[in-house]
């Protein structure tokens, strides 16, 4: 029998048998397997379905590794088993000795240790040598030597420290050491030179930003590389790109400052010398008083000065359509309406004994009445004229304003229609 030496079964050299099973599952027609673990041939069975297969007739297993299944194979739904009869013997521990490649375990019977002092300890799975060469040792060929005559050893060959290494002087290394160092690294010298692949942290945190860094970590800054709000102190030395800055208040020499600058909350310009405005002046800009939402407008320069008649009454134009209108005594003096539906006119504010004017422009068939407030000398207000492009002015003056509202005197209508 093959690797039996001679032996049917078990061997005297076998130290123990085991048994190694696998199981395969094919998913269609296979003829082909691969035992994982290995077989000794003529130490294999095959199973299919529970039923033991005749080697040879059923199977064949020849190399050690695969087997194959006769008779057209195996199909799907089968189930089939490999069992290895294996036996392993116990290996002999050595310990191959070479020189300058060569091994001499197999053409020398004794290894002879030259020297005082030479001392073996077995410790655990190890074997410790102690050499003690004495005055008399030789340098030649990487062997033990004295160091430049002083008391120690050198060698041309590596050396292997399985446990520590204690050193209580310098270390020094012209090629770099290999592997890892661990524990602190210290010197009357006080510090190390060269770079350290593994090191991780710093011995002492240093703040930047005021944030702690020892090496461990990134920093984020807040406002740099990532969203935040970015506190600090000093002079800023410029600004750039496109931010959005709220500024609470500035105090400067000078400000240039280009585009649209919007204040909503100023109300009151105080300026000693000159202010200068490209486009114009709007005053009263909001309050819906005169033809463009203002009650005084400068244009350009100021020589162009809208919503002022020659006689110096400032002018409230709006638009009704189909909706109560409301006329603001307190901006204006002459009121202008372009209306269109079905509009009524009231007011709101004013001083007592003030007078005004509002002219009615009909836009398109308009029907046109007014407020309580109004009192006509006939006890009711005049019709006015319906066609489109029609015009009618209507004078009062401010009889009385209280919390009932405001109570006017009506003229007549004249109608320029």
């Amino acid at each position: 029998m093959a690797d039996r030496s001679g032996y049917i079964g078990r061997a005297p050299g076998d130290s123990s048998v085991t048994v190694a099973r696998q199981t395969f599952s094919p998913t269609g027609i296979t003829t082909d397997f691969t035992f994982a673990s290995g077989y000794i041939p003529g130490y294999f069975d095959i199973f299919i379905n529970g039923a033991k297969m005749i080697e040879g007739s059923d199977y064949t297993s020849t190399d050690g590794s695969t087997f194959v299944i006769l008779n057209g194979g195996a199909i799907s739904g089968d189930v089939i088993e490999g069992v290895a009869y294996k036996a392993f013997n116990a290996a002999t521990a050595t310990i191959g000795i070479s020189s300058a490649g060569t091994p001499i375990s197999t053409q020398a019977n004794t290894l002879n240790f030259v020297g005082t002092g030479n001392t073996f300890a077995l410790r655990g799975s190890t074997v410790d040598i102690s050499i003690s060469g004495g005055s008399g040792g030789a340098g030649a060929g990487g062997t033990w030597s004295n160091y430049d005559g002083v008391l120690g050893v050198t060698t041309t060959k590596k050396v292997k420290i399985q446990n520590n290494l204690e050193v209580t002087g310098v270390t020094t290394s012209t090629g770099g050491f290999v592997g890892n160092v661990t524990g602190n690294a210290s010197g009357s010298s006080g510090s190390c030179s060269g770079n350290s692949a593994t090191a991780t942290v710093l011995a002492a945190s240093r703040n930047i930003g005021g944030v702690a860094f020892n090496g461990s970590g990134d920093i984020n800054l807040p406002g740099v590389n990532q969203s935040g709000t970015q506190n600090t102190s000093g002079t800023a030395a410029g600004l750039s790109g496109t931010p959005d800055i709220t500024v609470r208040n500035i105090v400067g020499v000078a400000a240039t400052f280009t585009g649209v600058l919007t204040y909503e909350d100023v109300t009151n310009i105080d300026s000693i010398g000159i202010v200068t405005a490209r486009s114009g002046i709007r005053v009263g800009a909001g309050q819906s008083v005169g033809s463009d939402g203002a009650a005084v407008v400068y244009y350009g320069d100021g020589s162009n000065l809208t919503n002022l008649p020659a006689a110096g009454l400032a002018t409230a134009a709006g638009t009704a359509a189909g909706i109560v209108t409301t006329l603001f005594l307190s901006s204006a003096q002459d009121h202008k309406i372009t209306a269109s539906g079905i509009t009524t006119i009231t007011v709101s504010g004013g001083t007592e004994a003030d007078s005004h004017t509002v002219r009615i422009i009909n836009s398109g068939i308009t029907t046109v009445g007014f407020s309580t407030y109004f009192l006509f000398p006939s006890g009711s207000a005049p019709s006015l004229p319906t066609a489109s492009g029609a015009i009618s002015l209507i004078s009062f003056t401010v009889n009385r304003v209280g919390a009932g509202g405001t109570q006017l005197l009506a003229g007549a209508s004249v109608n320029f229609s």
